[in-house]
């Protein structure tokens, strides 16, 4: 399952995953995720939790990829991704993102990840 939201008045996209993660899921989720950009700024940050991911396949990390260029596209500033107890999750988004030239800062609760970005950037 997932949700993602653009938070216009934040300027921010926040997505965010849990249970079992398919393939379609992953297209759904990069259709949203690159639909919800369309609200933002340029400049904006992105968060994504994915501390309730369960399983996720090594193909639909592939939609990671369309969502960073679609963002990079747009102007994305920076980003924080939730791991939680996610660890294969987090693995395989890391994996993914350093082959794409894709930093993020890893936060492990929701509450860590918006306060670096409400303003505790290291």
């Amino acid at each position: 399952m997932f949700e993602v939201e653009a938070q216009v008045g934040k300027n921010r996209l926040v997505v965010r995953l849990w249970g079992d993660i398919d393939e379609a899921e992953a297209f759904r989720i990069g259709d949203a995720a690159v639909a919800a950009m369309e609200r933002l700024r340029p400049g904006f940050d992105m968060l994504s939790d994915l501390s309730g991911v369960t399983k996720l396949p090594e193909k639909a990390t592939g939609q990671l990829q369309r969502i960073v260029e679609a963002a990079r596209t747009k102007g994305f500033r920076r980003g924080v991704r939730v791991v939680g107890r996610s660890v294969e999750a987090a693995l395989l988004f890391e994996r993914r993102s350093r082959l794409l030239g894709h930093e993020v800062h890893l936060a492990f609760s929701l509450e860590e990840a918006e306060r670096l970005l409400d303003g505790g950037w290291p």
